[in-house]
């Protein structure tokens, strides 16, 4: 075999700050869905306070989140090692 098949490919410094930054933005955002629903569990009264608004305010907060989490992740992958 040849050395050029032997060497493994590194990420560049960009590609592991991109890969840190999504990795760090995946935890926050574990914890802040754990946050909502331990916030939101002891509101029981006003628009919020059925388990459908609980739901959807989640779900609403989970695409925002998600979109971030697809940016970052899209720009990790870009960022790969080749």
């Amino acid at each position: 075999m040849s050395d050029v098949m032997d060497a493994k490919p590194a990420r560049t410094p960009g590609g592991k700050l991109a890969l840190w930054l999504f990795y760090g933005f995946c935890l926050y955002m574990v914890w802040a869905v754990l946050r909502y629903f331990w916030v939101v569990s002891n509101v029981t009264s006003g628009d919020m306070g059925s388990m459908a608004g609980k739901l959807l305010g989640a779900l609403m907060g989970l695409l925002v989140l998600g979109a971030v989490a697809a940016l970052l992740g899209g720009l990790a992958w870009y960022t790969r090692a080749r």
